[in-house]
């Protein structure tokens, strides 16, 4: 067998025959005959087993047995003795002796004793290094690892101590459920089939602080100090959680923009058609309440006529703000002065019929930096915020419009993440009910709205407040609670100043003295609109359907302006157009027209030399103001 044994007995004859029996049995056997010459054996020798009899002469049996045990705790110590007692049986084997034998006893007694306690003491060595290998094993992993019984933790690795905060000895003996987990947050992820192994699950783990965090576990039955027990792999899924939610985030983001694309495409091609066809119900009902009375019988219902209509051209015109891409002419503005001449328009005086007890009040910064924007756009955002206000609030409340010069020297986290910079912010607070945190992430987005249809408009206002904000380069945060909604709108601070021009909308601020005007324009309605238009402003037009006769007009005849479509179909379009005609005249001035082109494409024109576009439908204003603004030989920016 190969197993050594060492005999310490003051009996000769005893060790003698002992020796002959274990030798039979194929046991090394070393004997002493005193405790003394007994430990220089031990100090200097590894047995399997240890004989070692009660009363020697020099040394206590059982101290020795002590020592023996302690020194050599993979070797079995086995007692033996012709006066056992009960005191000191019990004795040994609190010292950790494996068996007591009294004399005299049997061969096979004490064979069989030796060869259980050699047995004993290899099983505990292996479970020993088992355990050993399991913990190295257990260190070595990433995720953390626990040992537990019936709920109660026997072993954990460091990485389950730091990833919940605690140290092994304040969790061994806990329950897991009372300290780990959160038990209502256990979701089973799969059917497994496996039958030792539970789960896998999801949950919420708990740190010692008390915070809550996402993990996922795996639990499989082992054998552990001859009983079965549960080991766990406990992961921290917080990275995969956010990976997934930026996953889910991005296909939202993904979805949106191609029903955006879908909607700009859609709003690109109606655009140019549908307001030529809004041109005539514009422009007509301008020029007949030129020529009518002030008490003719039906001005009121031709004004509503018009005002129809350019109700009809606005919302076009958010489909396009909407899309992106769509032009629009920024120039130097003082947001202040943008605010006031909001709080004197008709969309204004609208709300306070609609809403006659919310009180809305304005507090502007006297100093307030200027912004290089479109008056327009911002101006209908404004709107377009204080209507969703007045709207969420309903009866009596208040609504504070205000601005304000920031300086952020670092990057603000809020609604979204605003970089460093100077800013000019328009803030509109009100006391209305706020909204929920199942809206807050959608609010802006076009396709998800609480308007009702025919009563609160198309429900695209706040989407044309997002993508005018981001058009300018800026950025919007916003806070709600049930104590109402604060919209803070951040645009990028200039130090250059412009004067800003307050024009009249009721007669047109031009008048031609004869100048030959040149109508290039595929729709013949259009042609006709700006027929009478520029005849009644005094200049004298000519028109041709197509870009190819405009080029040929322009062969034979001198005119001092050419206004030209940006769309045309067929043939080729404005900004081609133009670039032919400055081959025969170089010096020809000209202004572009659509009802629906890209920033792109007024770029291309600029570059030729073009300072004017005029949005269709355009009124007999829009369109004096830019033939001021290029016959007079000043430039837009655009």
């Amino acid at each position: 067998m190969g197993y050594s044994i060492l005999l310490i007995d003051d009996e000769p004859n005893l060790c003698k025959s002992l020796e002959i029996l274990f030798a039979a049995d194929g046991y090394e056997t070393e004997t002493a005959s005193s405790g003394e010459e007994g430990l220089f054996h031990l100090n200097n020798f590894s047995f399997d087993a240890v004989i070692i009899d009660i009363g020697l002469p020099d040394v206590y049996g059982i101290e020795l047995a002590a020592h023996t045990v302690k020194k050599h705790p993979e070797t079995a110590v086995i007692m033996l003795t012709g006066s056992a007692t009960v005191e000191n049986a019990v004795e040994a084997l609190r010292h950790g002796v494996y068996d007591f034998l009294r004399k005299p006893c049997s061969p096979d007694s004490i064979l069989r004793t030796i060869a259980r306690g050699i047995q004993h003491k290899q099983l505990k060595k292996d479970l020993r290094n088992s355990e050993k290998r399991f913990r190295q094993l257990s260190q070595a992993t990433w995720e953390g690892i626990i040992l537990y019984d019936k709920g109660t933790m026997l072993q954990a690795n460091d990485q389950l101590c730091e990833m919940f905060g605690y140290s092994e000895d304040e969790l061994l003996g806990k329950q897991v459920f009372d300290v780990l987990l959160n038990r209502d947050s256990i979701q089973t992820l799969h059917l497994q089939t496996d039958p030792d192994t539970i789960g896998p699950f999801k949950a919420r783990g708990i740190k010692k602080n008390g915070e809550q965090f996402p993990v996922e576990i795996r639990v499989k039955h082992i054998d552990y100090q001859a009983q079965q027990v549960q080991v766990a792999a406990i992961r921290d899924v917080t990275i995969s959680e956010l990976a997934m939610q930026q996953k889910v985030n991005l296909q939202e983001q993904l979805t949106n923009a191609k029903r955006m694309e879908s909607l700009g495409l859609m709003a690109g091609s109606v655009a140019h058609d549908l307001n030529n066809i809004l041109a005539g119900i514009i422009t007509y009902p301008e020029l007949l309440l030129l020529d009518l009375d002030d008490d003719f019988k039906y001005r009121e219902e031709i004004t509503m006529i018009r005002d129809a209509g350019k109700r009809a051209a606005a919302v076009v015109d958010d489909l396009l703000t909407v899309a992106r891409g769509a032009t629009c002419k920024k120039e130097v503005q003082n947001i202040n002065t943008i605010i006031t001449n909001y709080f004197s328009s008709v969309e204004y005086n609208t709300i306070r019929q609609r809403f006659p007890d919310v009180l809305i009040e304005s507090y502007l910064e006297d100093k307030l930096l200027n912004v290089i924007c479109s008056a327009m756009h911002v101006s209908k955002s404004i709107m377009n915020l204080v209507l969703n206000a007045a709207e969420a609030i309903q009866t009596k409340g208040s609504i504070t419009v205000s601005t304000k010069n920031i300086h952020l020297k670092e990057v603000h986290k809020g609604y979204e993440t605003i970089e460093a910079g100077d800013y000019t912010v328009i803030n509109v607070a009100d006391t209305g009910s706020g909204i929920s945190k199942a809206d807050l992430a959608k609010i802006f987005c076009p396709f998800y709205s609480k308007k009702i249809m025919g009563r609160s408009g198309t429900g695209l206002g706040l989407a044309v407040v997002w993508n005018t904000v981001h058009d300018h380069g800026g950025y919007i945060d916003m806070v709600s609670s049930n104590k109402g909604t604060l919209f803070s709108l951040y645009f990028p601070s200039t130090r250059i100043h412009g004067e800003i021009s307050l024009q009249s909308f009721d007669n047109p601020t031009y008048r031609g003295n004869g100048q030959s005007i040149l109508v290039v324009d595929d729709q013949k309605s259009q042609r006709e609109i700006a027929i009478r238009l520029l005849s009644r402003m005094g200049f004298q037009p000519y028109t041709v359907p197509s870009g190819e006769k405009a080029v040929e007009f322009i062969k034979n005849n001198k005119v001092d302006l050419v206004i030209l479509d940006m769309l045309m179909e067929p043939g080729i379009n404005g900004c081609e157009t133009y670039r032919l005609i400055l081959e025969h005249a170089p010096d020809q001035k000209a202004i572009i027209t659509s009802g629906y082109s890209t920033t792109t494409d007024v770029h291309q024109a600029k570059n030729l030399g073009v300072t004017q576009f005029v949005k269709k439908p355009y009124s007999l204003q829009d369109l004096g103001d830019a033939l001021q603004e290029v016959l007079s030989g000043v430039s837009l920016n655009t």
